[in-house]
């Protein structure tokens, strides 16, 4: 036992120890995150001298250089500069977060910070506000006012109670950039950094969050804000401009305007900024997946055994049904052969009194046996360890493929924490320590039957006994698991909270670090962590439990077959010791076996979470013939609804509507009004009522891989995937390296590409983070240039980037897709302006649907009114761009 499998067993894990002691000690050998020091000087907030950093110290070159800056207390700092200048980078930087390559940097005061890309971590609002600070009913309320949340709490089924989905998917993108500000102003704070914020609202909106928030709730702190709204720069105290990497121009208003600089000639022109608010970027919570969700923990409180539909999804999920056939007999054959060498042992000795006895006979017939056993063994094990394998890859492919079709509200109900603990801890107990209890059980039940057929050949009589001692282990068995797979069940349950925590904490770093939580995060973390553990605990002392009183039944039994044939003398004693070793064998192997069989049945209820997964809603599928469409672009909207459940309020209503070949179309509307959900009808995202028809073609009637690969999208948060830029570019392998450089060209950013020495074979981190997000939202556009589609889509793509950075958007849209069909939902008027329609959404119903100078002749129309909350000059700007 101890050379045939514990030290096996041992040697693996100690192998995967040694592999864990490594991964551990890289991580702890990792940078610290510098601290950032303190200044004495109480004339200055904050302080940098000759400052350059960069976040890989292996890179040849400083993304921030030479930077000199002193910012003053109590003044509100703007900074501001084009796409991939420097400006988050240098937020970062006085963090702590992007290292200091060289110069000094000094912080007198404590820091807040609100991200550029809010950070919502799974709890309710208003533990997103308050974050870890005490409750101050005023201030709270005076927060909620100033950054404009009133209005929204109202809408929340819960008010500021409403809990959020992971990375705040209830919520729509104004309101989570909302959320994200509220709990920086929240905390009582010198300074605070602030990236960005006023991207995401509306020209009502933000100019509110202007002023009652930075010059009233804020005034007399120290205010830090990265933006690209340049008609608030006249209302700061000073400005400081960035240019790749480094200080361009530094001064006040007066100072810049006195001095030419010419980024100073978009002051006064960037009103055509201030206009709708993002729209709902989630499509928000689908109440169904949840109740799914919850009608898997019940099936699961109200099952104590697994099912033998389970059993028959892993055994025969390979549909490898020879492998598993061989399985079976050569396990069957191992068994034979084992029994059998010990009967012929017992023969050997009982005749071995006798001279005429022969030997060398039973030696071969012992050894032929022997060398069998040890070939059957070996193909036992090759047999069941392939159909081990084939299970498990098997069950991963299948669950792979669900989760990737699965409809979009399903990752809405489940976190990723949620859906990683299938794939990583109840995937590993599949593929590590299923296949070895599988395999200990089948031994342990033919061992068994075996001993059962030897005892039966020398005293019959002994199987009552023993029958007795397995009904007694087989209710001790039935009495454990009752107990032990709830609580394994409740410990798979428990431990995605924990996956979720460290997940959501891990994004959230620099917000965690600026504000100084870290305990209070680890405290969530050790609670989270504490629950999981407690079930996991109960579980083991639940399973040595089992095995102390298995362990007990055993050795009462055996003592008493001792006894029994100490005080019977009739007995021969080679029969003796055959029955006296196979009882102890058959007991031991018996008590281990159970032990093992519920083992085994404890391992299976991952696999009965992995069959969950097959369950799953969806998307349909289809292998409908790729044709050449569309050629043309023409949309059409029939009678068009859309829900995202069955109990959820409809997201549009009966829209009816006509796009033709090439047209140009703005969609605008306020927030939750249904814009997004546009789109998530037209890539068939949700299921829908009516139809929508393309080019002649009802959608319903196109595999969704092909519609999605025949319509091009830009959307608000650009995607990028960890790879190679190439691989981002063009995943699919399809275009010569000539056309990408082209691609990156057309939308500037070759020049950025050119500088890194990988060229397009750069690696691209974590959801892009090596680039800022305006460069993000270019590499999108280069992506949708290279597909050249008939039909491109655009979700909120400018909405956080500069000007700049909107100009070439639009240029290159206009230029590279006037032979299309281009449908954007509006965040600046000024883009849509000079559309052919435009397309105005109201709680879900198209409100209005015309040429833009058409729409504001109608004086009591939902888009003249839109237009006149800009400001006089801006509104007869964009009357002028309409008319034109």
């Amino acid at each position: 036992m101890a050379l045939s499998y514990l030290l096996p067993q041992g040697m693996i894990f100690l192998s995967e120890m040694s592999v864990s002691l490594d991964r551990i000690a890289a991580f702890l050998l990792c940078d610290e995150v510098d601290v950032v020091a303190t200044s004495t000087k109480e004339n200055v907030a904050l302080k940098i001298e000759h400052g350059a950093s960069k976040w890989d110290q292996n890179a040849k070159d400083n993304l921030l250089t030479d930077l000199n800056v002193e910012i003053w207390p109590e003044k509100l700092t703007a900074i501001v500069g084009p796409t991939g200048s420097g400006k988050t980078s240098l937020l970062n930087m006085i963090l702590g977060e992007m290292p200091i390559s060289s110069g000094l940097l000094s912080v007198n005061g404590s820091i807040s910070y609100a991200s550029q890309e809010p950070w919502i971590f799974p709890s309710t609002v208003r533990q997103n506000i308050l974050f870890g600070s005490e409750w101050n009913e005023t201030r709270y309320s005076a927060v909620i006012k100033c950054c404009a949340l009133e209005r929204d709490l109202k809408l929340l089924p819960y008010g500021d109670k409403t809990t959020v989905g992971e990375k705040g998917t209830s919520l729509s993108g104004g309101q989570k950039a909302r959320v994200s500000l509220a709990r920086a102003i929240y905390r009582d704070a010198n300074i605070y950094l602030l990236d960005d914020p006023l991207s995401a609202v509306d020209a009502h909106v933000g100019k509110q969050i202007f002023e009652q928030c930075f010059e009233v709730f804020l005034k007399g702190k120290t205010v830090v804000l990265v933006t690209h709204q340049l008609q608030y720069l006249q209302r700061v105290d000073y400005i400081l401009v960035l240019h790749n990497g480094s200080l361009a121009a530094k001064g006040t208003k007066n100072e810049l305007e006195s001095s030419g600089f010419t980024f100073i000639k978009y002051l006064g022109q960037n009103n055509e900024e201030e206009e709708l608010e993002v729209t709902d970027n989630s499509i928000g919570t689908d109440p169904k997946p949840l109740e799914e969700k919850s009608q898997f923990e019940e099936q699961t409180k109200d099952s104590s055994f697994i099912s033998c539909d389970t059993y028959k999804r892993y055994f025969l999920a390979s549909k490898d049904y020879v492998t598993l056939v061989f399985a079976i007999l050569f396990s069957s054959l191992t068994q034979i052969a084992a029994s059998a060498t010990n009967y012929i042992l017992a023969q050997w000795v009982d005749v071995g009194q006798f001279e005429d006895t022969d030997h060398q006979r039973y030696s071969y017939i012992f050894g032929s046996i022997a060398i069998a056993s040890v070939i059957f063994t070996i193909l036992r094990s090759i047999y069941s360890m392939k159909l081990a394998k084939r299970s498990s890859k098997a069950l991963h492919e299948t669950m792979f493929k669900n989760v990737i079709r699965a409809t979009v509200s399903f990752f809405y109900a489940n976190s990723s924490g949620i859906i990683l603990n299938r794939f990583a801890k109840d995937l590993a107990i599949v593929d590590e320590l299923l296949p070895m209890a599988v395999m200990v059980v089948l031994r342990t039940i033919l061992s068994i039957l075996g001993v059962f057929v030897v005892i039966c050949f020398v005293n019959a009589w002994f199987l009552i006994p023993t029958l007795l001692v397995v009904a007694t282990l087989y209710y001790l068995r039935r009495f454990y698991l009752t107990t032990a797979l709830n609580l394994l069940r409740v410990e798979g349950q428990l431990r995605g909270p924990v996956y979720s925590h460290v997940n959501a904490s891990l994004q959230g770093l620099p917000i965690i670090r600026a504000f100084g939580v870290k305990n209070v995060l680890t405290n969530e973390f050790y609670y989270h962590q504490d629950i999981h553990t407690s079930s996991l605990y109960m579980a083991l002392a639940t399973s040595r439990a089992f095995g102390y009183w298995a362990d007990l039944v055993v050795v009462i039994y055996i003592v008493v077959l001792t006894l029994h044939y100490t005080f019977n003398s009739d007995a021969h004693g080679a029969n003796i010791g055959l029955v006296i070793s196979q009882a102890m064998q058959m007991m031991g192997q018996l008590a281990w076996g159970v032990r093992q069989f519920a083992e085994m049945e404890n391992f299976m209820v991952s696999v009965e979470r992995l069959s969950q997964y097959d369950t799953i809603k969806t998307e349909r599928s289809g292998d409908h013939a790729e044709i050449d469409w569309p050629t043309r672009g023409e949309i059409k909207f029939v009678g068009v609804s859309l829900k995202y459940s069955e109990t959820a309020p409809y997201a549009l209503k009966d829209l009816n509507f006509i796009i033709r070949p090439l047209e140009k179309v703005g969609i605008v509307g306020r927030t939750g009004a249904g814009k997004s959900s546009i789109m998530s009808a037209i890539f068939q995202f949700v299921e829908i009522e009516g139809s929508i028809v393309i080019d002649d073609i009802n959608l319903v009637n196109v595999s969704l891989g092909y519609l999605r690969k025949k319509i091009s999208v830009i959307p608000q948060d650009p995607v990028l995937f960890s790879g190679s830029l190439r691989y981002n570019l063009d995943p699919f392998s399809e275009y010569q390296d000539e056309t990408l450089w082209r691609a990156l060209e057309e939308v500037r950013l070759k020049e950025v590409v050119d500088n890194f020495s990988s060229g397009l074979n750069l690696e691209i981190s974590q959801d892009g983070s090596n680039f800022s997000v305006g460069q993000r939202q270019l590499i999108c556009l280069a992506r949708a240039i290279l597909r050249k589609n008939r039909i491109l889509l655009l979700d909120e793509a400018t909405a956080n980037v500069d000007l700049e950075t909107d100009i070439i958007i639009q240029e290159t849209i206009r230029d590279k897709f006037s032979k299309c069909t281009v449908l954007t939902i509006a965040h600046r008027l000024n883009t849509i302006m000079d559309s052919d329609k435009v397309l105005v959404v109201d709680a879900g119903v198209a409100v209005e649907f015309d040429h833009p100078y058409v729409l504001l002749q109608n004086k009591v129309g939902v888009f003249y009114n839109l237009v006149q909350q800009t400001e006089k000059v801006m509104a007869n700007t964009l009357l002028s761009i309409a008319k034109e």
